[in-house]
Parts: structure tokens; sequence; C-alpha cells
């Protein structure tokens, strides 16, 4: 590409987020112009340069970002090769700029997660966009059919593209946008056939070998199995042609690993081999090596931070975590990470915290659990809990708060009927067990019963609050009178 076309380019582009293109031009034009621009071979650059900038922080004035988007949307309306930079923006990854109200609205309807014209929407500008009134409600829209899209593409990559990382690092200071230095960011990506947005890090000097070795057992007809003499599991290697090799190995799900039967032997080798053992003493377990059992462990709980184990991976960690205490501060599991334990492996989850009871650390555990969102495998994280050891009585009480205020706030009457019941049966056993003081709390859990009444768990909560208040009566009554 020629300096002159760079200048024009860039200077085009620049253009695209001023003030006056933001203020005035409506997103139909503004993208029907870009199309006439650019040749279609270089709509999938221009893209790359408008998603560099999005991810980068450079399009941080209000409407900038509504024009790009724009744009990424329109030069794709079918099969969207940015449908994964929409994704991150949505669920916030960090490292992007938060989204605003109105920046998500427009995503959720040009993508037809809400119900609405978008010709209608493409007809605005980008400061109409950004002036819209957007109520929390608006927001709440499910866009799990663009997770399921990239979630399939991702898949179908291999592992060392999905691990490749742009040479591209943005180094903002937090400085206001600089027109000057804009052009000279776009000069430079424009360059060389926008070569510098197509350049990756790349991993650099000598790969050791895998401690793996052949299972010449277990080889089929179309992939050889490799096992692992740290952690004694199936893998199946990965080979690049590019890369002249093995790039790696990816582990078998553990549960559809098939064993191969052992080869037949002849009878009298079997007698033999029967009488052989029973001369021999019996032998006892040898204990397993402590480093072996700290990798499993890991490999375990990093599992299990991902999603929910099988009984048997749950049985093993746990045994783990009996065998050797001292494995839980080892394991990586810190309190940031406790929620998706919890939900993932509540079992676990209570294990762990458990284990940790007497770590300086515990109080920031049990604030990540009381703060955490409400549900069934977190109540039964802190009945578990309850039931065990002694927790403080203030992190029980603000954990009831938060429940009830969790079921007093949430919209979806369906759900909140749900998470009543659940408060109210978590609450039942709680007073049954003795192990909080009702009175400290009865005022607010009598309102909470009194607003759900209509649900049937909250009138027997009631119920038992008004057994347990007379009870009391009558005993100080009698005291009384003795």
């Amino acid at each position: 590409m020629s300096q002159h076309l760079v200048n024009e380019n860039s200077k085009y582009i620049l253009d695209l987020f001023s003030e006056q293109t933001v203020d005035q031009q409506t997103l139909d034009s503004i993208c029907t112009q870009v199309q006439k621009k650019f040749p279609k071979s270089d709509h999938f650059n221009l893209c790359l340069l408008l998603s560099s900038l999005i991810t980068g922080g450079d399009l941080s004035l209000p409407g900038q970002r509504v024009v790009a988007i724009a744009i990424l949307f329109d030069v794709y309306k079918m099969d969207n090769p940015f449908a994964s930079l929409f994704l991150h923006l949505l669920e916030g990854k960090a490292g992007l700029l938060p989204l605003s109200p109105q920046e998500r609205l427009l995503i959720g309807q040009l993508h037809g997660f809400l119900p609405v014209n978008i010709k209608d929407v493409m007809k605005k500008s980008a400061k109409q966009v950004m002036m819209t009134d957007v109520s929390p409600k608006d927001l709440e829209f499910d866009y799990s059919a663009l997770q399921t899209i990239v979630a399939e593409r991702v898949a179908d990559m291999s592992s060392m593209a999905r691990a490749a990382a742009p040479a591209l690092i943005p180094l903002s200071d937090g400085s206001p946008p600089n027109r000057m230095a804009m052009k000279e960011l776009l000069e430079s990506l424009i360059s060389n056939d926008y070569m510098p947005l197509h350049r990756t890090l790349k991993a650099s000097g000598p790969i050791p070998l895998p401690t793996f070795l052949m299972d010449t057992t277990e080889i089929t007809a179309d992939k050889a199995v490799w096992k692992c003499l740290v952690n004694r599991g199936a893998y199946n290697p990965l080979y690049d042609t590019d890369y002249e090799g093995l790039i790696g190995l990816r582990p078998e799900k553990l549960d559809r690993r098939q064993h191969t039967q052992p080869p037949h032997k002849p009878a009298k080798q079997e007698e033999k081999k029967e009488k052989s053992e029973e001369k021999k003493p019996e032998e006892k377990p040898q204990p397993q090596d402590p480093m072996n059992a700290m990798a499993e462990a890991k490999e375990l709980s990093a599992l299990a931070l991902k999603g929910a184990l099988s009984v048997q991976h749950q049985q093993r960690l746990l045994a783990l975590l009996d065998q050797e205490p001292h494995v839980v501060y080892e394991i990586g599991v810190t309190p940031n990470q406790l929620p998706e334990l919890v939900e993932n492996n509540p079992m676990v989850a209570i294990s762990v915290l458990l284990k940790l009871i007497h770590s300086q650390h515990i109080t920031e555990y049990f604030s990540v659990l009381v703060n955490m969102e409400m549900s069934l495998h977190s109540m039964e994280v802190v009945n578990r809990l309850t039931t065990s050891v002694d927790l403080p009585v203030e992190f029980v009480h603000l954990y009831i708060s938060n429940c009830i205020s969790t079921c007093e706030t949430i919209r979806d009457r369906y759900m909140q009927n749900r998470l009543v019941r659940l408060v109210c049966v978590f609450l039942q056993s709680l007073i049954r067990n003795k192990i909080i003081n009702v009175k400290e709390l009865f005022i607010e859990v009598e309102a909470f019963c009194v607003e759900f009444s209509r649900i049937r768990e909250a009138a027997a909560l009631f119920r038992l609050l008004k057994q347990l208040d007379s009870g009391d009566a009558l005993a100080h009554k009698d005291a009384k009178d003795n």
C-alpha cells in the first residue's frame, strides 16, 4: 500500500470518530459510506483495525464505540468473525472499557436479543444512541446464543491457536485522546497491508520433552494414548504439521476412558501365578508419594473450579484433602475463586473451608461466601459449616440478611418464589438445630414471612417463630410465678 493511500485511509478512519460524524451522521449512512470506500478484500482488515481500537481503549469518547460496533456488525451481518469481541464486551472481560447501558443495549438490539426493528436503530446517529433512556429491565436480555457460537468456534481451534496473543499491547496512560497521536497510530497499523494487526506473540526457546510415555496397550486405529508419569492420566497427542512434531497433550475425558482387557493367559500359567500369590505374605499398600498426591490434588482442584467433577474425581479429591491436610494450602483455591468452587462442587468447597478454618485468611473466604450470589449450593455450604464448626455469629447473621434482601429485590416471580422457599427451609434448619438465636433476627425474619405469606414454606416458618415466641413467653411467666 502506497504512503499516499495510507495517509488517505487513516484520515478517513479518523474522521469516522470525529465529533461531527458522531453527532450528525446516522449509523446507516456511515456503514454505507464505509462499504463503498473500502473494497471487500479490505473489509476484514478494516474490521480487525476497529476491533483493535476497541480492545486497546482508543475509542473512549461518547459515541465513538457506537460507530465502531455498528460497522463491525453491518460488514458481517451473517457469520460474524468478530462475535467473540461482542461477547467479551457483554461479559465485561478484564482489560476492556466497560460498556455504557446504551452501548450494551445497542449490541443486544443488533443481534436480535431484544424485539426491535434494526433499521430504526441504524437510522439514529451515535449521539442519539448515547442519549437513549435505558431501564435496567432493558439490559436483562439473554445472549446465550452468542455464547454458543463462540464456544463452537473455540472448540474447532487448535491449542496453539487458542493460546495465541496479539502482538499489539495497549499502553494508555489515561490522558485524553489526541488526534495527532491517533492518526500516527492508524498509519502504523495500516502500513504494510495491515501487517501489524496480524502479528501474534509466539513462544521462543527450546521446548523440553514431555514427561510422557506411549502406552502401547492402548493404541487404537486412529490415535495413540500417552500416559503421564506424574498424574497417571491418559492423554491424546496433538500434532501440528507446520510445527513438525508434538505440540501438546490433550487429556481424555476421564469418565469415558476405556480400560483394555489384559491378554488371555493359559490355564497352567494362571494356576502357577495363584500358587505363588498364596505363598507370598500379604503386602501392605505403599503410601503415595506426597509430590504426586499434591500434583493430583492441584489438577483435580483446577477441574473443580471449571465444572462439576464426576463422583470418582470428587471422592478422590476429598480423600487427598483428608489424607494430607496441608495440601489445601497448595492447591491454589483463592478467596476470589471460592464462588466457582461452591457452585460447581459444594462438597469440595465445604472440605476446603473446614481445612482452612484455622487459617489466618479464613475471614477473607467467609467474606466472599457471605457476599456471593445466593443459591442452593451456597446455602448448602453455609448450612454444613454451621453444623460442623462454630462460625462467627455476625457472619451467619449477615448471610441471612443478604438472603432476605435478595428475595425482596429479585424481579422474576418464579425465581423469587423458589429462592424464598430455599431461604425458609434453610432458616428452619438453623433454628431447629439451635445454630442461631432467633430473638436477634426475630423482627427481620418475621417481616420476611409476612411479606411472602402466600408461600407455604414462609407460612410454616412464621408458625415456628410464633411457637418459639409463645414458648419463651410461657417460660418467662412460669419463672415469674415461681
